[in-house]
């Protein structure tokens, strides 16, 4: 027979694992908080992941340095065995060409990146345009601090064939560009160029490119160009 309490501590469990399911992604600040510490982590300003036909196996993390405000370090964070490990990747002044302005907070990202994806893949479908793989950066909007995922799909041939933002927090579509091979009358109007104009306006604020990486070409190609 239940005592009262024993359908309260229930309830409570319920609670806290439900909260817990809504944070998108915990593995990445859960890792890097073990390894560097909780400060570290809560000055994560941007996660990548690349090329994967799946779930990333893999992200890099750009956290500020909590000891030097005007660095940045380069963390990876990798499935091992079962269990996500971080390790140095890099740190300085400058890691990235330019950083995102306000640090990631998880506990607004309740669509994680396969979430995100399928949002993509909806969009694409609507569009006519077919993908096999995602490039993935997620960082936080710098007016409404909203974490959003940004998403450079991919053909078999690594051509790309779209980019998507999609809010981390309420799972919304808020840009998408198509980029087929070919217009249907092989000619662009003018109304057409002014509209890639302003697509790639927009997309300039993705472009967080990493210089140290990029000169070793031991990073992923910059994304989002």
């Amino acid at each position: 027979m239940l005592t009262p309490m024993k359908p309260f501590l229930a309830a409570l469990v319920f609670v806290l694992i439900s909260a817990s399911a809504l944070q998108a992604n915990p593995e990445v600040p859960k890792a890097v908080a073990q390894s560097f510490g909780e400060a570290v982590a809560k000055g994560i300003l941007l996660l990548k992941g690349t090329g994967t036909t799946a779930e990333p196996v893999e992200w890099t993390a750009y956290c500020r340095d909590a000891f030097r405000p005007n660095d940045l370090l380069r963390i990876r964070v990798k499935m091992e065995g079962a269990q996500w490990q971080s390790s140095a990747a890099g740190a300085g002044g400058n890691v990235l060409d330019r950083a995102p302005r306000r640090a990631l907070d998880f506990t607004r990202l309740r669509q994680r990146s396969a979430e995100a994806r399928l949002v993509a893949a909806k969009a694409a479908a609507l569009a006519q345009a077919t993908f096999v793989s995602v490039d993935y950066q997620l960082a936080a909007n710098a007016d409404t601090g909203v974490p959003e995922w940004g998403m450079a799909l991919k053909d078999d041939t690594g051509y790309e064939v779209g980019f998507c933002v999609v809010s981390g927090e309420s799972g919304a579509l808020t840009f998408q560009d198509w980029t087929p091979r070919v217009t249907a009358s092989g000619q662009t109007s003018e109304g057409e160029r002014a509209a890639q104009a302003v697509k790639r306006t927009a997309r300039k604020a993705w472009n967080w490119t990493d210089k140290a990486r990029n000169e070793t070409k031991n990073f992923f190609r910059e994304l989002f160009r």
